[in-house]
Formats: C-alpha cells, sequence, structure tokens
C-alpha cells in the first residue's frame, strides 16, 4: 500500500474506505468499499475525496457499521 500524504485539512479521524473496508474485514462482519459508500449514503455520513479514494470519519463509519450489522442480525 502507498502512504499517503498527511493533509493539514484532513480530520483527525478521518480513513479512506479501502482502508476502513480492510479494517473491518477483520471484525467478522466485511463491507465492501461499495457497501460503505452506500451506507453513507444512507445514514447522512460525509464523505470526502482525496486523490482517488473517497474518505469518511472512522468513528461515524464504526457507527453506521454496527447499526447495520445489527439489523441484518436481527433480519436473520
Amino acid at each position: 500500500m502507498a502512504a499517503e500524504l498527511i493533509s493539514p485539512y484532513v480530520a483527525s479521524d478521518e480513513i479512506s474506505l479501502g482502508d476502513a473496508s480492510a479494517l473491518l474485514a477483520e471484525t467478522g462482519h466485511p463491507a465492501s468499499v461499495r457497501t460503505l459508500q452506500r451506507w453513507c449514503k444512507k445514514h447522512g455520513v460525509e464523505l470526502v475525496r482525496h486523490g482517488r479514494a473517497d474518505h469518511a470519519s472512522w468513528t461515524r463509519l464504526l457507527q453506521v457499521h454496527c447499526l447495520e450489522v445489527d439489523a441484518r442480525e436481527a433480519g436473520a
């Protein structure tokens, strides 16, 4: 993975959706980049584009992931 440039304009907990997807895969409840984009739109999480990658607040992504996994398991 290439090193990303650190920008003073990026929120302290901002993460690329690709990196977030890789980290969430380790939880046993994976979410693809496309799924994360869809969830962000559904829950009103702001996406910011840096270069070619969308970034979002890691805190908000964790909250949305929790909501979506709970909803998925409640429906199962």
